[in-house]
C-alpha cells in the first residue's frame, strides 16, 4: 500500500507516483505550445511564412501580442528589416512557433487600435486574413521600416 508521501494525486484512476509528475508536467507543456499555435494561427503563418533567417538588427524581445485566441505575454521577439516583419518565440515554445519573416506586401491592413486599455497594432496578415496584435510601442520602435496605417 501507498504511503500519502508517496502519492501525487488522488483521482478515479487511482493514485499517480511522484516520479511521473515530470513527465506529465513536460507533455502538458508542449500540449500547451501545440494547441496554443494552432489556435492563434501562428501554425498557419508558418506554413507561408516560416524562416531560418537569422534575426534582424533592429528588433525587440519580450514583447507581447495577441494571435487569434492565443494571448503572448512577454515571450515575443518582434523585428523588421527591408524584408519584412520578424516575429519569434522564446526558444522553449520553438517547436510549434518557428520564426516567421513576413513581407511587408503581406500585410493587407495596419490600424492602431485600443484592446483592453492597450494600445495595440493590429495587422492583418497574408490571403487568410489572420489578425496580429501587437503592443504599439514596439511598432513605434520599428516605425521606420512599417507601411502607412490603413490599407496596405
Amino acid at each position: 500500500m501507498l504511503e500519502s508521501r508517496d502519492m501525487l494525486l488522488l483521482g478515479a484512476a487511482g493514485a499517480i507516483p511522484g516520479w511521473l509528475f515530470p513527465p506529465l508536467f513536460v507533455l502538458g507543456l508542449v500540449a500547451i505550445a501545440f494547441f496554443a499555435s494552432v489556435n492563434g494561427g501562428w501554425s498557419g503563418l508558418a506554413k507561408r511564412y516560416r524562416t531560418s533567417a537569422p534575426r534582424p538588427d533592429l528588433f525587440m524581445k519580450m514583447s507581447t501580442g495577441r494571435m487569434g485566441l492565443t494571448h503572448y505575454n512577454r515571450c515575443l521577439t518582434v523585428g523588421a528589416s527591408e524584408a519584412g516583419l520578424y516575429l519569434a518565440m522564446m526558444p522553449s515554445f520553438t517547436p510549434f512557433h518557428p520564426p516567421l519573416l513576413i513581407p511587408w506586401s503581406e500585410i493587407k491592413e495596419r490600424r492602431r487600435e485600443t484592446s483592453q486599455f492597450q494600445r495595440v497594432e493590429t495587422l492583418v496578415i497574408g490571403p487568410d486574413r489572420t489578425v496580429v496584435r501587437i503592443e504599439a510601442l514596439v511598432m513605434d520602435g520599428l516605425a521606420r521600416y512599417l507601411p502607412p496605417p490603413g490599407l496596405v
